[in-house]
């Protein structure tokens, strides 16, 4: 059991790796706001590009009756 305990105590010391980051942690932190900031301005900028122009008048037909020969169906 003591060999154990020191071959785990020696793997745990040896096992130290640090990886730096490239910025400070706040960094992040602040980036991820600003983002999150600039994509709410892109949201509330077309909120109400739906209301900006009027509906079509409802006796036009969008879907281009002539190409069924002008006629249409009464479903």
């Amino acid at each position: 059991m003591q060999n154990l305990t020191a071959a785990l105590t020696v793997a745990a010391e040896e096992a130290h790796v640090v990886n730096e980051l490239i910025a400070p942690a706040w960094v992040f932190g602040v980036g991820a706001f600003v983002l999150l900031l600039l994509l709410l301005a892109a949201t509330m900028s077309l909120r109400s590009v739906s209301k900006r122009h009027p509906a079509p008048a409802t006796d036009v037909d969008v879907h281009g009756a002539a190409g069924r020969g002008g006629q249409r169906s009464g479903h």
